[in-house]
């Protein structure tokens, strides 16, 4: 065999190979296409990704006074302080992260952004006396 036939055997066989792999993944595909569309559908359309994390951030913040309550009103089931500080950060952590995701898909599709969570107190109000 000279060269030339040694690559074109290597080469039928690794289209042989492609060929049984690309079998192989369609069947597995074929059982959950739906799953397939469902996240095709959340990684690339925005308004699809606005209403799951807008759903989100609402579940959050429905369940942070339901924590709270259960927290003070049954300390039975909660013992200790630290499962609670620990609820408390992943309650706003994925607040925070629901909020983030509505915002930058609402830039995708070119509504302006959700207004910023403030940070800071707003500062005192000045009341000037009247002049006479």
């Amino acid at each position: 065999m000279t060269e030339t036939q040694v690559l074109i055997a290597e080469v039928r066989q690794l289209r042989a190979e492609v060929a049984r792999l690309h079998t192989v993944q369609t069947a597995v595909r074929a059982r959950h296409r739906w799953m397939m569309l469902f996240f095709k559908d959340l990684s690339t359309n925005p308004y699809t990704q606005y209403k799951v994390h807008k759903w989100g951030a609402i579940y959050w913040l429905i369940n942070f006074p339901l924590i709270c309550g259960l927290f003070f009103f049954t300390p039975g089931l909660w013992l200790k302080l630290g499962i609670f500080i620990t609820l408390i950060y992943s309650i706003y952590s994925n607040l925070a992260t629901d909020y983030g995701a509505m915002s930058a898909a609402e830039a995708a599709f070119g509504e302006p952004a959700a207004p910023p969570i403030p940070l800071e107190p707003p500062p005192p109000i000045v009341l000037e006396p009247p002049s006479i």
